[in-house]
């Protein structure tokens, strides 16, 4: 007859310290996302607004301190363009006629193109748009953003006028482009 013995050791502190590592990687698998903590101005005003993707809730000075951080490149577009207008005192009202205006230009996304008129990115910027302002194209969307803007304004309004994204988007719903 064949006697076999296992011996079965248990390290205690190599168990409890897997079991901590496990706990902790599900703690962050589970747990939401956040973003970094500000100092706010008193009596500052919050706003909601929801996003394709997401719900941003900020003040204007969590907003620039957002833009400012070294992580905006890796920001969704539809937020990053939010989180800009709200940053220059743009009215919420100007902001749903920018997004109407984006949306149906390209889904907020930097790389579409029209292959037929050779448009690109959020704003679909023409060939002689980019060239009129005299930057080179790009896939990065907060520059896009930034020309964007500055198409918008020049075109459809200025300081004076807070209506530039809204005359924009009256422009666009009669002629399907802008």
């Amino acid at each position: 007859m064949l006697n076999i013995r296992i011996n079965l050791t248990v390290n205690l502190k190599k168990m409890g310290a897997s079991v901590f590592a496990g706990m902790l990687m599900l703690t962050h698998l589970i747990s939401p996302a956040y973003a970094l903590k500000t100092e706010t101005v008193v009596n500052e005003k919050v706003v909601t607004v929801s996003l394709t993707y997401l719900k941003v809730q900020t003040t204007k000075s969590a907003a620039k301190a957002a833009l400012a951080s070294d992580t905006v490149k890796y920001f969704d577009a539809e937020a990053l363009a939010f989180l800009t207008v709200y940053a220059q005192d743009w009215q919420i009202s100007e902001w749903k006629c920018l997004r109407e205006v984006w949306m149906k230009e390209s889904h907020f996304n930097p790389k579409a193109e029209n292959k037929s008129s050779g448009a690109y990115g959020i704003a679909q910027f023409m060939p002689s748009t980019w060239g009129n302002y005299k930057v080179t194209k790009t896939a990065e969307a907060k520059l896009q953003i930034k020309y964007g803007l500055r198409y918008i304004l020049k075109r459809y309004g200025d300081e004076n006028d807070p209506n530039g994204a809204c005359n924009a988007w009256s422009f666009w719903q009669k002629n399907k482009w802008y």
